[in-house]
């Protein structure tokens, strides 16, 4: 980048005005002593309310009050280390304008980004935010942030970080305070109350508590065992099967009935009744009493009964085979013998 660019405003540094930002600083300067005198007397004023708080006896509120004369006092001291810082810029402003825009000296470095980081958390010094926008067209957004935001590297001051915190203050300072106060105006205060409510944790409302203290009594039986326990021990040698919890189902008895076809349909016949009637014929055709009395009259029909097959249901004989020619004429042949025997 070049001189020319950097004097037309089209580098970092063209808005910087190293005269406009020596004045801002010139004016900061007599408005920090201006008030540091103004909360030097309030302090004072807060002091002696302290005071009277802690003789009535009202120290939760002392407690609360003892904060923000910290804080003020906290904010005192970091704007007189302020006030030394544009002293010293306003001094170096000469060097900055001759300097190339976005590299900051080494030297300034501390001063120029503490002020950079002070400027939004002193809301009672506006001069301060118009310089830290004069500094972030000089040495870039970038650098200004990194003061404001706290990076690495930074360059802000330690001490100015630690009294500009939003932190409450310890626990030890405010009771040395407290004790400065009760000294200062001769209250016989007894601190013991105020230490033990300092040291007692606060529980979290949102999680909880942290620490948790145990009980030395017995937890007490719920109801739900103790027949649990009685049953045990009235029927010990008892087997609890998996399923001894359901009762046995008692199911119906199944009718005995003789179930018969209904009318109008036909019935599957039975082959056995007739094969054990034909048996039974046949068995009492082997000997029959008539034909020991009369063989002569008898041996005719005793033989066609006996040569004749046994009675079959139509519905289950199996078809015949059409006779051959020669089968045909012993057919005819053996019907003519039995025609003139039977005559």
């Amino acid at each position: 980048m070049s001189m020319l660019e950097a004097f037309f405003g089209k580098g970092g540094g063209g808005g910087f005005r190293a005269a406009k930002c020596k004045t801002l600083l010139k004016l900061s300067i007599p408005r920090i002593k201006l008030l540091r005198n103004r909360r030097e007397l309030q302090l004072r004023q807060m002091r002696r309310d302290i005071a009277k708080l802690l003789e009535a006896g009202q120290e939760a509120t002392a407690r609360i009050r003892v904060e923000h004369i910290i804080r003020e006092e906290n904010m005192m001291a970091a704007q007189e280390i302020l006030e030394l810082f544009c002293e010293l810029v306003a001094v170096r402003l000469p060097i900055i304008e001759t300097e190339l825009p976005g590299e900051c000296p080494i030297d300034l470095k501390e001063a120029i980004s503490s002020i950079c980081f002070a400027a939004p958390r002193c809301s009672d010094l506006p001069e301060l935010m118009q310089v830290q926008m004069m500094f972030a067209t000089k040495y870039g957004k970038e650098f200004v942030a990194a003061a404001a935001e706290l990076m690495p590297d930074c360059g802000v001051n330690r001490q100015i970080i630690e009294l500009l915190s939003i932190r409450p203050p310890p626990v030890d300072i405010k009771m040395k305070l407290l004790k400065e106060i009760a000294e200062e105006h001769e209250i016989d205060w007894d601190p013991s109350e105020t230490e033990t409510e300092y040291l007692k944790p606060h529980e979290d409302l949102l999680n909880g508590p942290t620490y948790f203290s145990g009980s030395t009594l017995p937890l007490p039986k719920e109801k739900h065992e103790e027949p649990v326990a009685a049953t045990a021990a009235d029927e010990p040698g008892e087997d609890y099967q998996s399923d001894g919890g359901f009762d046995s189902l008692d199911l119906p008895e199944v009718p005995k009935a003789a179930i018969r076809p209904a009318s109008g349909t036909q019935s599957t016949p039975d082959i056995g009744p007739h094969v054990q009637s034909s048996q039974s014929a046949a068995h009492d055709f082997s000997n029959p009493p008539d034909l020991e009395e009369n063989p002569t009259a008898d041996a005719a029909f005793y033989n066609y009964l006996k040569s004749s097959e046994p009675p079959v249901s139509p519905q289950f004989a199996q078809p015949r085979m059409p006779a051959l020619p020669d089968e045909k004429k012993s057919q005819q042949s053996k019907n003519s013998s039995q025609g003139q025997l039977m005559k």
